[in-house]
């Protein structure tokens, strides 16, 4: 990483190791805001996402619809407000001393995911986890989330070359997963 690509600030903790003090506290100031906008348009934080320095500075909202919520995920529309609005209390608090780009999206088909409480939320659905240490010999491991049990997050595993009922369960200890990102499935 140089000193022009900050990584990500998320929304559930603290920021990542090695991240600029200029973006953290971006990053901390934008979602103080923006939670109270997004709650009145019945809308969630996800992440935060702080890049670049000066007048280049991105700064990426990602929103989705609370669970339980409506049907169906975030619209157009719905970024559309999010953005309108969110700019507009960046404008008055004034958190940012130069000029940036505001981007507001949804976490997509295949959104990253973030917090522990999330393998409960996702339980059934596909995921790709990249590893800090092999599991089966692999760095990445696609599975279907089972259970969170706090400390693990347990997968069904299906092996190249074997049928599909041939999966097998497989514990993931929560600090060897680095990225865990839902796969799109088609025909579900």
């Amino acid at each position: 990483m140089t000193g022009r690509d900050h990584p990500y600030v998320p929304a559930g903790g603290g920021p990542p190791p090695g991240i600029a003090k200029g973006s953290e506290r971006i990053g901390a100031a934008v979602q103080r805001i923006v939670g109270p906008v997004l709650s009145s348009l019945g809308l969630a934080l996800v992440d935060v996402e702080v890049r670049g320095r000066g007048p280049k500075t991105l700064i990426r909202v990602v929103i989705e619809r609370p669970q339980g919520q409506g049907d169906g995920g975030v619209s157009v529309e719905d970024c559309g407000r999010a953005h309108v609005l969110i700019g507009h209390a960046l404008d008055v608090e004034d958190p940012i001393p130069h000029t940036y780009v505001l981007e507001v999206s949804s976490p997509g088909l295949d959104r990253p995911i973030r917090q522990a409480s999330e393998y409960e939320r996702f339980r059934g659905r596909l995921a790709r986890f990249k590893m800090a240490k092999p599991v089966l010999g692999q760095m990445v491991v696609i599975g279907r989330i089972q259970r969170f049990d706090g400390t693990q997050v347990w997968v069904e595993i299906a092996l190249a070359g074997k049928r599909a009922g041939d999966a097998i369960p497989m514990a993931l200890p929560l600090a060897d997963i680095l990225e865990a990102r839902l796969e799109v499935e088609f025909g579900k």
